[in-house]
């Protein structure tokens, strides 16, 4: 059986495991402190996620937290870059 959208549940059910696979993925690079390689892997799984349309739209949920989730690791990386150029400046 196919939904509205011609798009088979099992298809939808393998685009969430593989968003909340790379998420989970990115969870822990970022705990690792890999802030450009989670950041990578949160824009990957949300372009996954942005493809889950149902009519639940639990989706939306997935889509809401790998936003939240991938600007945490972008402002960090932007942190970490930023106190590398401070620190990379020669002293006086």
């Amino acid at each position: 059986m196919s939904n509205s959208n011609g798009v088979y549940p099992l298809r939808l059910r393998q685009l969430r495991a593989i968003a909340e696979n790379l998420c989970m993925l990115a969870d822990r690079h970022r705990e690792d402190h890999n802030y450009a390689v989670a950041h990578a892997l949160y824009t990957r799984a949300l372009s996954i996620a942005q493809q889950i349309h149902t009519a639940e739209n639990d989706g939306n949920v997935l889509v809401a937290r790998l936003r939240t989730d991938q600007q945490a690791a972008f402002d960090l990386l932007r942190i970490g870059d930023s106190s590398l150029e401070t620190s990379s400046l020669p002293l006086a």
